[in-house]
């Protein structure tokens, strides 16, 4: 007889078809799942592949899984849902399952958690992420920008301070500063869109707080100048962290041309930077 997939709730000890955890139990629960059954998280923080994916695979391969997967299921759906981390082993263990047809990677031993909030689900992600293996800067600051607007959402706020953000990221387990999480919102905002390359091949946060810092200081150079508004350097800007975008990333051809940029306009202003000026208070914002 084929084997059917099972529960055992934490509250009765009770073995139950799997036909009846559609209903969602309201407690953790543990239970044996079909590797079919289940789906990676669709906002799992972790957009690129796991640096570890093949150590992974190499270990359940030859051992199996050592820990269950956490699963939860949104109310409108019947498919279960990765809940907290996971991703690369559900992803292994459905891979060695369509590879072998080993009966050992069709099984999974799952603990169920009830369904509270989509951005419950992320930010146990994103926790659990940091445990297991870093996430790159810009995976991290993608993920709490997503998480932001879900909690905008599910409270009906229509913008959340950095202040308020950080107080319900601690109250939800996940604590980051006010200074971090303005730094990752520069990253997502302003340079996601111009530089994607230089941050997808990982990026700092120490490489993204000197670019900011540039930012910050030939912004104040083009306006002393009147060069012209925030909009016009903005153009500038993007332009050239697009030109100089690559994975092998370096400021220096940025800061040069921002320098080149700022000194071959013509000025309005009486206070006239020379070039040598120019390159003098670029550098004095980028010295640690």
């Amino acid at each position: 007889m084929k084997d059917r997939p099972t529960t055992t709730t934490a509250s009765t000890s009770q073995t139950v078809p799997a036909s009846e955890t559609a209903k969602q139990p309201s407690v953790s629960t543990a239970m044996r799942l079909e590797v079919t059954q289940i789906k990676g998280y669709e906002r799992n923080p972790r957009r690129s592949e796991n640096p570890e994916h093949d150590r992974i695979m190499a270990s359940i391969r030859s051992e199996g899984m050592d820990q269950p997967l956490v699963v939860t299921c949104r109310p409108s759906e019947t498919e279960y849902v990765i809940g907290a981390g996971g991703n690369t082993r559900l992803h292994i263990l459905q891979a060695l399952y369509q590879e072998t047809g080993d009966e050992r990677f069709r099984w999974v031993d799952c603990l169920f958690k009830p369904w509270n909030h989509e951005s419950d689900v992320l930010l146990a992600h994103l926790r659990e992420n940091d445990l297991r293996s870093g996430l790159s800067f810009i995976d991290k600051a993608q993920a709490v920008i997503d998480a932001k607007q879900l909690l905008e959402l599910e409270m009906e706020i229509d913008q959340l301070s950095q202040r308020r953000l950080e107080a319900l990221l601690r109250e939800r387990g996940y604590s980051l500063s006010h200074g971090l999480i303005s730094q990752m919102g520069y990253a997502v905002h302003t340079l996601m869109p111009v530089i994607p390359l230089a941050l997808q091949s990982g990026l700092g946060r120490p490489q993204v707080e000197k670019i900011r810092a540039l930012d910050r200081a030939a912004r104040g150079i083009w306006k002393q100048r009147n060069l012209g508004d925030d909009e016009s350097f903005d153009a500038v800007f993007a332009a050239l962290c697009k030109r100089y975008d690559s994975p092998e990333w370096d400021l220096e051809p940025l800061r040069s041309a921002i320098e080149t940029e700022i000194t071959s306009r013509p000025s309005s202003s009486a206070s006239n930077f020379c070039a040598s000026q120019t390159a003098r208070a670029l550098s004095m914002k980028l010295k640690p």
